[in-house]
């Protein structure tokens, strides 16, 4: 089949538009019109089953106004997004010929750019379009790939004002059709607008099919058929074959034998044509309804005739439903209504003869070096050896090229005996089960390929790639131990040949299996090795994959500038490549920003995740990690229901690949911080009783600290801050062992809560002095403001402290730093009189009873709520109760508050109680 010149898989054929269906074109001014009304708007639709002339009269509506239009015949095998747009760029390249830097690079997988980048930079070379252009998407029905639906909704919404698409299909596509109409972006055109008219039928009767029927019978068949125009064509074939005198005395009884758009009636009306076929012609047809496009050497090589020239020809002009595909009338193909029923006839008259036609078939592809169409036809021509043998070659390089689909569709064509005994098949089988997260056809598939290829000493080499796929799946469940033990047994079959993708995939592996342990040295060191090598061998998506966790590791280390650096850089670096790695820089940059509190910038690369995750084969490793930024960014936009919804979402998402504990753990964590955000402490209990599990030695690093913390945010809700202390203090040191600041940063400030519950004054300003100084090193705020009122009045005290003393020494976190935390909730960074109400102060001191000016007194004195009711001789829920009150009449949220504003209002001296500034951090070993 004719290939285009730039790109040997597109068939350009495809491109063209019809010449022509009929000799006689039957004219058609009213559909014209409002053809023509779909160039005021972005989408013309043009919808109607099968038979009613969609195509022809699109295609000679542009003939007859002269409109510049790229056409694109779309087929099943178009379900591939790659494949899918590489046609329509090259079908628009002629008129925007910028594009053609494009096409050469349109590739997906491994090295692809993203639809997102593509559209976006054909939008905008559209922009300086001159005329208006038609691109006219034909069959559009055979598209069922939810993502290309979305990147065509997507080019939709974006459209220049001088391109209007045309979507000519038998059903209404997924798409916002009904949001269209409102916005007035939509024409359609449907059953009713093309049925034939009378004076259409009596004109395609008489001068197309050369029936001479009386005004009244024309009117008879018109009404029978309903305008509906393959079925008078097929009448009226069966017609021809009778004398006039036969023709009118059997009408009549003619129309009582088929009445409305009916298939039988289509295969009763196709028996009648074909019986009055010469034998040789039937035969012909038949033959060649196995072929999707035909030529006269396909047909000659199917039929094992030499007259396939003559025999198009002669089709042709008896307008037998074959349609020419350029203007050359050297590529033809039947109307898809006719092909199906000649199908169909074919598999009842000579059953045993279609294996045989498709061997000639693929025989003649191979000769082409047409490989798509080669295995197809060996498939249908069950010839399992040549179809495998073509398979396991080019499969490698279709999935590189995004076309995974293309390959999954081969493979459910091949009878799973034959998968079973190929380990390379099986491979490829466990590969697309595993991007469709088909997790137990996946394990099935590559048990069986480690078993055959075990016995098979010569190519035992290839366990490697079992073995690094298996890592692949582990990384994706955080499963750190299990990637760092397939990535050692991967290094066993492939000899450590740098060179190899499997080594440089390898040391990405041990170095991401290290970091989800916690162990960052080792983690850089084979990150850094792992990108160095992608780079040397041009492996992109292993470099900008290595880089992702390099940035994730900066993270880690409380470094965001560093990490904003290095995703930025993968982005820039990969400006036409969709990979999970650039959807990862976008998410990742995302919750940067959103944690420096940079809203529109996080949205910005949320946004852009979305659109790239549209077109990646393997999204759903990073889907839930999008849902679960998405969560915090919609929390902070207080649309609270919505948040929880994304948390579910992110949950399920998270585990398409299999368990993922330490996920649903980050989610578990994120779920509490929420329902206590709302003051929701009963669903929160009740969450924690059903799905907390005991915190065990046994759980993976990150896991265990995520579920401590959960536990931890619930007992400091609870007022039991001696046993959240008791929990997070160990994780604490080890996280500060480890060099994870970002993990000490969040235990920090639950131990700052958690002594602040306590009483314990000089714990909780130490824990929080520790926190800033962390956070003020990584720029982070959300973590921060985020902990609620609490952390709000504890900065604003510690902030007030900072502007009573003279020096700046004594307190040892920065006041700017703190100034910022403040402002970015909008907290007026005043001295503490701004927490005073308008209340008389004499009143305010008149409410405190004795017992609370105790109370108060011990508190400046630095004494926790335990030694106070020791000392008082009361109990710990006494000394809460009095804190409680005093908080209220002094209008304050902290311990820390209530001392100050008992000096201020001269209820306490200075001079009588302890005074010393703040003590430093401690460090710990």
């Amino acid at each position: 089949m004719e290939r285009g010149s730039q790109d040997p898989q597109i068939i350009t054929t495809k491109l063209a538009i019809p010449p022509y269906y009929l000799k006689k074109i039957i004219p058609r001014d009213h559909v014209y019109m409002a053809l023509d009304a779909g160039l005021q708007r972005p989408l013309l639709l043009v919808t109607a089953p099968a038979g009613f002339g969609k195509t022809t009269v699109v295609s000679e509506w542009i003939r007859q106004r002269q409109l510049p239009a790229a056409w694109v015949s779309l087929d099943p095998s178009d379900n591939d997004i790659v494949r899918f747009w590489r046609y329509i760029l090259t079908a628009l390249s002629r008129f925007l010929p910028e594009l053609n830097d494009l096409i050469s690079s349109c590739q997906g997988g491994q090295g692809g750019p993203g639809i997102e980048t593509i559209l976006t930079r054909f939008i905008n070379s559209a922009i300086t379009l001159s005329e208006d252009i038609v691109l006219v998407l034909d069959d559009y029905h055979t598209i069922c790939t939810p993502v290309i639906h979305q990147s065509v909704t997507f080019l939709l919404e974006h459209l220049p004002p001088r391109l209007h698409v045309v979507l000519i299909t038998r059903r209404d596509p997924p798409l916002p059709l009904a949001r269209l109409r409102v916005q007035g972006k939509l024409v359609e055109l449907r059953t009713q607008d093309l049925r034939f008219t009378d004076e259409e039928t009596g004109i395609f009767l008489t001068q197309a099919m050369n029936l001479n029927l009386s005004l009244d019978d024309t009117i008879a068949l018109r009404k029978h058929t309903e305008g509906w125009i393959a079925g008078l064509q097929l009448a009226a074939l069966s017609l021809q074959g009778r004398s006039d005198n036969d023709a009118k005395g059997s009408m009549a009884q003619f129309l009582k034998s088929f009445s409305g758009i009916n298939r039988n009636i289509l295969h009763y009306l196709t028996d009648e044509v074909l019986q009055q076929l010469p034998e040789h012609i039937q035969t012909f047809l038949l033959q060649t309804s196995i072929l999707e496009r035909l030529n006269a050497s396909l047909c000659n090589a199917v039929t094992g005739n030499t007259d396939g020239e003559m025999m198009l020809e002669w089709l042709e002009q008896n307008n037998l439903f074959l349609n020419a595909l350029d203007h050359q009338q050297y590529w033809y193909r039947y109307d898809q209504l006719f092909l199906e029923l000649l199908q169909h006839r074919l598999k009842q008259k000579y059953p045993t003869l279609l294996p045989e036609l498709h061997h000639r078939a693929a025989t003649w592809y191979a000769q082409q070096g047409m490989d798509i169409d080669v295995i197809k036809h060996a498939i249908l021509a069950e010839d399992m050896e040549l179809a495998v043998r073509l398979i396991e070659q080019h499969a490698c390089h279709f999935i590189q090229r995004g076309e995974d689909s293309l390959v999954r569709m081969w493979l459910s064509s091949l009878p799973e005996a034959l998968i079973a005994s190929h380990p390379m098949l099986s491979l490829l089988q466990a590969y697309t089960a595993f991007l469709q997260a088909r997790m137990d056809v996946y394990e099935q598939a590559l048990t069986r390929a480690t078993r055959l290829w075990q016995k098979d000493k010569q190519h035992r080499y290839m366990l490697g790639r079992v073995y690094d796929l298996r890592a692949r799946v582990a990384l994706y469940c955080g499963d750190g131990p299990q990637v760092i033990k397939y990535a050692r047994q991967t290094l066993a079959f492939i000899d450590e040949d740098s060179s190899s993708p499997f080594y440089c995939s390898t040391m990405l592996h041990l170095g991401a299996g290290h970091l989800l342990q916690g162990e960052l040295v080792q983690a850089a060191h084979y990150l850094s090795e792992s990108y160095r090598l992608g780079q040397k061998y041009s492996y992109t998506t292993v470099a900008l994959a290595a880089g992702v966790y390099h940035g994730l590791l900066q993270k880690a280390q409380g470094n965001l500038r560093t990490a904003i650096q290095t995703f930025q850089q993968i982005c820039g670096e990969a400006q036409t490549i969709v990979s999970w790695p650039v959807i990862a820089a976008h998410v990742y940059l995302a919750d940067i920003y959103r944690e420096r509190n940079e809203v529109t910038n996080a949205q910005e690369h949320i946004q852009q995740a979305r659109l790239l995750s549209l077109q990646a084969a393997d999204e759903g490793y990073m889907a839930a990690e999008l849902y679960l930024v998405q969560a915090r960014l919609t929390w902070l936009q207080e649309e609270h229901e919505q948040a929880m919804t994304l948390l579910i979402q992110a949950e399920h998402s998270s585990q398409r690949f299999g368990p993922n504990p330490t996920f649903l753990a980050r989610v578990a964590e994120l779920r509490m911080h929420f329902l206590l955000a709302r003051r929701d402490l009963t669903t929160a209990r009740q969450w924690q009783t059903q799905y907390a599990p005991p915190l065990t030695d046994d759980m993976f690093l990150y896991e265990r600290e995520y579920w401590l913390m959960t536990q931890a945010r619930l007992l400091i809700a609870q007022e039991q801050g001696q046993q959240a202390v008791q929990l997070l203090e160990p994780a604490y040191q080890l996280a500060h062992q480890q060099g994870r600041s970002q993990s000490e940063l969040e235990l920090l400030l639950l131990l700052t809560l958690a002594y602040h519950i306590e009483g314990n004054t000089q714990h909780t300003l130490q824990k929080l002095e520790q926190a800033l100084l962390l956070g003020e090193a990584g720029a982070y705020m959300r973590s921060f403001v985020d902990e609620g009122a609490v952390m709000i009045a504890l900065l604003t005290e510690l902030y007030s402290r900072y502007q009573r003393h003279s020096s700046a020494e004594t307190i040892h976190s920065s006041p700017g730093y703190i100034y910022t935390l403040l402002s970015s909730v909008g907290t007026e960074t005043q001295p503490p009189r701004w927490l005073i109400s308008q209340e008389n102060e004499d009143e305010m001191i008149d409410k405190l009873s004795e017992r609370e000016y105790m109370v108060l007194a011990l508190i400046a004195e630095g004494l926790s709520n335990q030694e106070i009711a020791q000392k008082l001789v009361v109990t710990v829920s006494t000394i809460k109760t009095h804190l409680n009150n005093i908080y209220a009449k002094l209008h304050v949220h902290t311990r820390l508050q209530a001392v100050t504003r008992a000096y201020d209002l001269g209820v306490l001296r200075r001079s009588e109680v302890d005074t010393e500034p703040l003590s430093p951090p401690r460090p710990l070993p």
